[in-house]
């Protein structure tokens, strides 16, 4: 009688397919392995855009005073006077420049999410106040992202106001027609811009907003509506009533989409949701939690017919479709009303005060708190005097990143962290002026002789 055989067979499918089977006998054990099948590294498959246009944009940093629920106002860091910023749309494969001018007393930059160099991913450099710079990129994937600035500390920069989105539309596959809405998520404090939990959670920079302005789409109608989470404690549960919406998770076209009743939308990320209604009435949307009773619920209103709509809607960059993003962007200016605050001293960072006291010494610390305006004397000392050939040491004592900076670019120590040290030997002797390019208000002086 033949030995009994027992066969175990075990599949593993791990991404690109791995197959293995076990043969075990009772006295002896083969292993037997497939062969893997060819791995595809087009992951994201990037369209070829048969007629691509190009696109200029100017972003300007501008701080305001605007209102952001009825009688609330407050100072917000703004690209272009509103939060959110000008919606910026183009399709994949576009070629877009982006002129940034800082007019604001802080370093700002523009970091945007999506494929690109280094030189423009908005990090490096820090734009100064006063000056400009050209970001240039050709737009690679279709899908809804945000853009920011990356001055540090980042999260006071998104929560002062400076976020906007940018819509790149399908060249190849067009989406079905619809009626397109853009919501922005955000958290907003008017008395402390790092609170861990924040007065206002507004959609479109302005609390309860559409409470009395509702959203409108139509009944049996497809609705678009682009979705972004800033955040910078709470994620965003995004939820709309009376209906299950499909979802692409993250903005992402080639994401394969789903079908929700909530979709929890994470600190800078995005959704792409469609829905329909196929009765008319008033219903409500909104961030699940604590946000929807401080500034982020809203009216949604389905109408029979789209007569109403006729006069406010526009053609959207997406073939067939309507947009109703520019009354949007229209009813958050009347609403918000900035009034733009004008500075007279950018670019004003150089030598201090030849009445300085100059100490003898080659260590500076960069003093706790320097990160705030009112502290007048970021260094300490503030002046030092010293010989050809010595190298001087920084010490951050702040709990913010600075750097140190000549003010002709003659040296520069890029990030210092909390905590951490940078030197520089002076060989030549001269004065040299030198400020944070994080906090352009901080200045010192390093005299050589």
């Amino acid at each position: 009688m033949k030995p009994s055989i027992l066969y175990i067979v075990v599949g593993v499918i791990i991404g690109f397919g791995v197959g293995a089977g076990i043969f075990l006998n009772m006295s002896d054990v083969t292993e037997i392995t497939t062969q893997a099948a060819p791995l595809s590294i087009d992951v994201y498959p990037k369209a070829e855009n048969p007629n691509p246009q190009k696109h200029v944009y100017t972003l300007i940093a501008q701080d305001a005073e605007i209102e952001v629920s009825p009688g609330v106002t407050t100072k917000v860091w703004t690209y272009n006077g509103t939060i959110p910023a000008p919606t910026l749309r183009f399709n994949e494969g576009d070629d877009v420049t982006v002129k940034f001018i800082n007019e604001t007393p802080f370093s700002h930059t523009i970091h945007f999410h999506g494929t690109h160099d280094s030189a423009n991913d908005g990090v490096f450099p820090q734009i100064l106040p006063g000056e400009e710079y050209t970001y240039h990129f050709v737009a690679e994937e279709a899908g809804f992202f945000m853009y920011h600035c990356h001055a540090f500390p980042t999260t006071e920069h998104v929560r002062m106001g400076m976020y906007g989105a940018m819509i790149i539309d399908p060249v190849h596959h067009p989406m079905e027609v619809a009626r397109e809405y853009l919501f922005v998520l955000s958290e907003l404090d008017p008395n402390d811009a790092l609170a861990t939990i924040t007065e206002f959670y507004p959609i479109n920079g302005y609390a309860n907003q559409y409470m009395d302005n509702p959203i409108k789409v139509v009944k049996d109608e497809l609705a678009r509506f682009y979705v972004m989470g800033i955040g910078g404690v709470l994620q965003s549960p995004f939820h709309v009533h009376s209906t299950i919406f499909k979802v692409w998770p993250s903005g992402i076209l080639w994401n394969e989409p789903y079908y929700a009743q909530t979709h929890l939308i994470a600190n800078g990320d995005t959704a792409i949701i469609e829905a329909k209604w196929k009765d008319p009435g008033r219903y409500l949307f909104h961030v699940h939690g604590i946000q929807e009773e401080r500034g982020s619920m809203a009216i949604l209103e389905v109408l029979e017919n789209p007569s109403e709509l006729r006069t406010i809607e526009k053609p959207s960059n997406m073939p067939g479709s309507v947009s109703m993003i520019e009354w949007q962007e229209d009813l958050l200016r009347q609403l918000e009303n900035p009034q733009i605050i004008e500075y007279d001293d950018l670019g004003s960072e150089g030598i201090i005060g030849t009445d300085t006291p100059k100490v003898q010494t080659d260590k500076v610390s960069i003093v706790k708190n320097s990160w705030n305006p009112e502290i007048t004397e970021s260094y300490a000392p503030l002046a030092i005097e010293i010989l050809a050939g010595t190298t001087v040491t920084w010490t951050n004592n702040d709990g913010m990143v600075h750097t140190v900076t000549e003010t002709e670019s003659k040296f520069d120590s890029e990030f210092i962290q909390a905590g951490s040290d940078w030197e520089f030997k002076f060989e030549n002797e001269g004065e040299y002026g030198y400020f944070c390019t994080l906090h352009p208000w901080m200045k010192g002086t390093v005299i050589v002789n």
